[in-house]
């Protein structure tokens, strides 16, 4: 089928509405895939969300804060759904334990994303994918506004919440975006100071301790021309290296280890992936296999998981020279 253009997205939806659907994202959930698929399930008469595996800490903690029931995300693959639908993932790989059951789909599979897009040579799946959207979450509200979907306070809420986070907060922002958040704040008769408690998610005490010693034992040095944050984290490695990016890194790299995996978190500044056309998201695909697991993610934040923990130290090798030979220094 391959790649399709908004208006026969459209069409495809409307096709579907009435139709047993299932929706859902790559592997680790966050706010804008959750979002987009609860916002997309207004839509249709009969859908189910579903996840690979689980959804990120942050996007649990906002749909309890907006009454959401995080018990309507289910694990299991529907074989029997009309259409599956992927949100904010362009291939098969990164939705983990679904990568089998997608590959060997004999029904229809629709793709809506917005990240950099990759070929998907199969006569089943459809593709929409526009990196002109900075979210899938705005993908979905387009969809929902044209379709005349009356959109409840909670879900505008949501759907503004898969902006804003996928905008690195408007660092990554086009006009489109100011455009839809404003409506959809317009939409939930709220301002924007009133979603910043939901989205910045202010950790506990001994979070902060943690993150701030994990900090403090961190290495910098200088790689390809960007200051370089790495450690282990004993807390969160996400919440390290945000955190190293807030205080002055260019790139930063944090991982932490339990009984059965090692888990990266990679943060780059905005917008130096546009200017020096680096993508976390991609090295960290590449490289996941080193550690025998996954990655991906965004441009400027991403992560990778796997089993093989003594592979820890020559994946943060490899990070830093895809990194380098990424921005053609040496």
């Amino acid at each position: 089928m391959g790649i399709i253009d908004f208006e026969i997205l459209r069409s495809t939806l409307m096709d579907y509405k009435t139709k047993k659907v299932m929706l859902t994202f790559h592997s680790l959930g966050d706010t804008d895939s959750v979002s987009s698929a609860f916002g997309l399930a207004e839509y249709f008469n009969d859908s189910i969300i579903v996840t690979p595996d689980f959804i990120t800490a942050n996007s649990k903690r906002i749909l309890d804060q907006l009454g959401f029931d995080e018990g309507r995300i289910t694990t299991k693959f529907d074989d029997s759904a009309d259409l599956v639908i992927m949100l904010d993932v362009n291939n098969f790989e990164d939705c983990g334990a679904f990568k089998n059951k997608l590959n060997a789909r004999k029904g229809p599979v629709l793709i809506i994303d917005h990240h950099a897009a990759q070929a998907m040579a199969r006569e089943n799946v459809m593709v929409f994918n526009d990196e002109f959207y900075n979210s899938t979450a705005s993908i979905v509200y387009e969809v929902l506004r044209l379709a005349g979907v009356m959109i409840s306070k909670s879900i505008a809420e949501l759907i503004a919440l898969g902006i804003i986070s996928d905008s690195a907060e408007f660092r990554n922002a086009s006009y489109r975006t100011f455009e839809e958040v404003g409506e959809l704040l317009n939409i939930a008769n709220v301002d924007y100071v009133s979603l910043l408690p939901i989205m910045q998610h202010t950790a506990s005490v001994d979070a902060r301790e943690q993150s701030m010693h994990d900090l403090f034992n961190s290495k910098t040095s200088v790689v390809a021309g960007l200051l370089f944050a790495t450690g282990i984290a004993k807390g969160h490695a996400n919440q390290s290296a945000d955190d190293a990016i807030k205080v002055g890194a260019d790139l930063a790299l944090f991982y932490s280890i339990n009984k059965k995996e090692v888990s990266f978190s990679a943060r780059l500044r905005p917008p130096l992936d546009k200017e020096l056309n680096v993508h976390l998201g991609r090295i960290m695909k590449d490289l996941g296999p080193i550690i025998g697991g996954h990655g991906g993610g965004h441009p400027c934040a991403a992560g990778a998981y796997g089993p093989a923990i003594p592979k820890a130290v020559e994946f943060a090798s490899k990070f830093v020279s895809e990194i380098t030979k990424a921005t053609g220094k040496r």
